[in-house]
């Protein structure tokens, strides 16, 4: 077993727009609830906070910061954050820190456009004394709350992926002993040419370089990511990084990280939920949030598209749609109905479909 040797370092589940929302990182936290593994939420700009006072409005919260997994489990949640200010940096991580998060990183490593042009994500890998400015204003105003600052960025940009480019750009954020652990994604990011998809995944993948870096910067914490997608890989890059992050294999696949928990750390079968007891789980936790917070329908669903697998989960999605625009129609509008009797309902109808299907199938 492989828990011994690498159970005290950690796996996390990668910042991934359109994803990783607060319903999403729920269902994870119920597919593996034994602290193993990280969660980050999507970026947020900095700005929401310094400009657009989001702490103060907890529908909005609740739609962008995992605000619900912090009681028990404020040191496995992260959130990122973008930003191209130091003071705007300064108070998204002083709101954060007071909603009880303990980790945030600032992102230096999204090329998309949009981002480029707000003058954050992987672009401050050109500028790097402004990236620095940035993490010593995040430092300064976590120490008055008890958050720690990571990096995450690429490992080049655009021609230039020598190992001088990368530690200029690290040497700038460590800055004269700042305690700030990295997050290395071993691609390049291209600036242009390639959307954020592509910058995923055609650049090539170079973990020798983190292996470098690991190497160079003894001191601090360094997390590989990049096309780890099995357990064995995760193994693989544990034996040289202090962490191991995954996000497409989760994405697709949420029941990766049960997986995890068995293999690497060492979960045994019978303390790894069942898909009933997490759905059951999830639809209590729906209900809550849209008693309280006025969570949609659509927005609590989407997570429980990537539940099932084969031709289950594609009769789940049929029937969700289906269940959901029947309680919209249901006088009043969708929020008089419950989370949980949609989802019901839809699996309801998946498996009568599911079995209409099979007995379909052993008749031809």
């Amino acid at each position: 077993m492989l828990a011994r040797v690498i159970a005290p370092l950690r796996t996390s589940v990668a910042p991934m727009v359109d994803v990783t929302d607060p319903c999403f990182l729920r269902l994870l936290r119920l597919i593996s609830p034994h602290g193993n593994h990280e969660l980050w939420s999507e970026m947020v700009h900095a700005r929401t906070f310094s400009h657009g006072k989001m702490h103060l409005d907890a529908q909005k919260l609740a739609q962008h910061i995992p605000t619900h997994e912090l009681p028990g489990f404020a040191h496995g949640t992260v959130v990122q954050i973008g930003a191209s200010s130091p003071a705007d940096a300064a108070v998204a991580v002083a709101e954060l820190g007071r909603l009880g998060v303990r980790h945030v990183n600032l992102n230096c490593g999204c090329p998309s456009r949009n981002v480029q042009m707000g003058s954050f994500g992987a672009v401050l890998m050109t500028q790097p004394q402004a990236a620095g400015d940035i993490v010593q204003a995040m430092v300064d105003a976590a120490s008055d709350c008890s958050v720690h600052v990571s990096v995450k960025c690429r490992i080049g940009i655009d021609a230039d992926e020598s190992p001088e480019f990368l530690r200029r750009f690290i040497d700038s954020v460590l800055g004269p002993g700042r305690p700030v652990s990295l997050v290395l994604h071993a691609r390049r990011a291209w600036l242009s040419g390639l959307s954020p998809e592509q910058n995923r995944i055609v650049p090539q993948l170079n973990h020798a370089r983190g292996r470098e870096m690991a190497a160079a910067y003894p001191q601090t914490r360094i997390t590989a990511n990049g096309g780890i997608g099995t357990a064995a890989a995760v193994h693989e890059h544990l034996l040289w990084a202090h962490g191991a992050m995954v996000g497409r294999k989760v994405r697709e696949d949420p029941w990766f990280l049960a997986l995890l928990d068995r293999q690497v750390y060492g979960v045994p079968d019978a303390l790894v939920p069942t898909p009933e007891r997490v759905l059951q789980e999830y639809m209590a936790y729906g209900d809550q949030v849209q008693r309280d917070l006025g969570v949609r329908h659509t927005v609590l669903a989407r997570p429980l598209y990537a539940l099932f697998q084969g031709r289950k989960a594609r009769a789940m999605r049929r029937s969700l749609a289906s269940s959901i625009a029947r309680a919209k129609a249901a006088g009043g509008g969708a929020a008089r109905v419950a989370f949980s009797e949609v989802v019901a309902d839809a699996v309801r109808q998946a498996e009568a479909d599911h079995a209409e299907g099979s007995l379909h199938s052993a008749a031809c």
